[in-house]
């Protein structure tokens, strides 16, 4: 009898420490991009706090494919003065053979444009740490640049590369970074801001957009700001942005209430300082990206103590975040809409689909609305249900018809699907137990076959959502 109690409060325990299927479905829908029954199961005997530290460790700093050839064939430098000095010989032209070789200029550039493009979505694809790439995805639309504005590819590749470096770092890093970024300090018109002629675009991004959030500053600290960002100009010999003493502005300034003489290094710190807002600016974020659209401001709160605690740590921040009871609550699944990245990428992954070459997923990622290294704005793009009007809802179900299609190519060799198909109605279950973490909307027909099964979960709304 002792040994039957025994064993009845160890099967308890497991079962009140250990996921559950619906938990681990969903952790694997919030963190990755959907999950084969193996993943599921992987996560089973695991409590929350091992799920989370597993994910964790796995964190990649660098990409798991190499990027194009380009990227990395020549330095930074040598790329910079090679491009600004074929630009110049371009502008030395007149008539037919100036508008012939800015034709291949442009040419070499929008290649480029769209092979980096396509290598960004076959690493999305495959990378064995899909949780980097969220977070390179969230960082992307934080510190926002656009291929179209900076219009050098290699710009945007490395500003890709120092996204992932600090994935999951510092963000007090990701921020003092910043300015010094080429990709976004020309995306800002760095190089137009000199003494006398301060121009606002940088410093009103970084208070507005990556540090304090609206309303948490004056325009006199933003005109005094963009004082501290004077002088700083793109070197075309290097690569790299630095501070030319003659056009900085070298006199004190008052930004949020501190009178001191502010460079951009001052003035980063100083917002860094600001760690009321700074912290709850990056929990926000998190919050949003990862649990709900709506703000739990006591949650916030408590997160981001942990966040300067931490000093701006940012594993443990989402170690934090991520073992919230909120992260984890049943009314919690299925409330975020699926970017079209989360889209696509979760009718590929759980399904053992190939990722093609890339370039056709560029291509309806941005039907859809999110062209990677391309995002509307400096604000990004705005999410949830932004993604739903009613043109980016037949755009989705295109995608979607798309994949299904087999258009980026056949399963190679046996998946779970095979042993699915061959369950009938069983297997139709298990199918829609790994691609939806809420019931459809439309419930399974009794009789539907696997395939219109197949087809009717992933069209189905409830697929949408993570």
């Amino acid at each position: 009898m002792r040994m039957l109690s025994i064993l009845m409060l160890a099967c308890l325990v497991l079962r009140v420490c250990a996921l559950d299927d619906g938990e681990a479905r969903h952790f694997l829908a919030r963190t990755g991009f959907g999950a084969t029954p193996a993943e599921i199961a992987v996560l089973l005997p695991l409590t929350r706090e091992q799920a989370v530290d597993a994910l964790l460790l796995g964190i990649r700093t660098t990409p798991s494919l190499p990027p194009p050839a380009w990227c990395t064939a020549e330095d930074l430098g040598t790329w910079t003065r090679r491009t600004q000095h074929e630009w110049q010989e371009y502008y030395a032209l007149t008539g037919e053979a100036q508008r012939k070789r800015g034709d291949e200029l442009r040419g070499v550039r929008d290649r480029q444009g769209h092979e980096l493009k396509a290598w960004w979505w076959r690493e999305l694809a495959t990378t064995p740490s899909p949780f980097t790439e969220r977070l390179v995805l969230l960082w992307h639309n934080h510190f926002t640049s656009s291929l179209t504005t900076v219009e050098d590819p290699r710009l945007m590749y490395e500003q890709n590369a120092w996204l992932r470096r600090h994935a999951a770092g510092s963000f007090a890093e990701l921020l003092a970074f910043a300015p010094y970024d080429p990709a976004l300090f020309r995306y800002l018109d760095g190089n137009s801001n000199r003494a006398g002629h301060a121009n606002e675009n940088f410093a009103r991004e970084v208070m507005e957009l990556f540090a304090l959030g609206e309303g948490n500053y004056g325009e006199h600290d933003v005109q005094e700001a963009a004082r501290a960002f004077t002088g700083y100009q793109f070197d075309d010999a290097t690569g790299s942005v630095t501070k030319r003493d003659d056009q900085h502005d070298a006199g004190y300034k008052t930004v949020l209430g501190k009178k001191a003489v502010l460079d951009a290094d001052g003035m980063m710190k100083l917002l860094l300082e600001r760690h009321e807002r700074v912290a709850i600016t990056v929990c926000e974020k998190l919050w949003r990206a990862f649990i709900s659209d709506d703000l739990d401001v006591p949650a916030i709160y408590a997160l981001a103590g942990v966040c300067y605690r931490e000093k701006y740590a940012l594993k443990p921040t989402l170690r934090a975040l991520l073992l919230l009871s909120r992260f984890w609550a049943p009314e919690t699944r299925g409330t975020l809409v699926k970017a079209p990245v989360e889209l696509l990428l979760s009718a590929l992954h759980p399904l053992a689909l190939p990722p093609g070459d890339g370039a056709l997923l560029a291509q309806l990622g941005a039907r859809c609305g999110q062209d990677l290294f391309d995002p509307p704005n400096v604000k990004g793009w705005s999410g949830g249900d932004a993604w739903l009007g009613s043109q980016g809802l037949l755009a989705r179900s295109d995608a979607l018809e798309t994949i299904l299609a087999g258009k980026l190519g056949a399963r190679a060799g046996k998946s779970w699907l095979d042993a699915a198909r061959a369950q009938g109605a069983a297997g139709s279950a298990d199918l829609q137990r790994v691609l939806l973490t809420i019931p459809p909307v439309r419930p399974l027909a009794p009789d539907a076959t696997f395939d219109a099964a197949l087809r009717q979960l992933v069209l189905d709304p409830a697929f949408q959502v993570r």
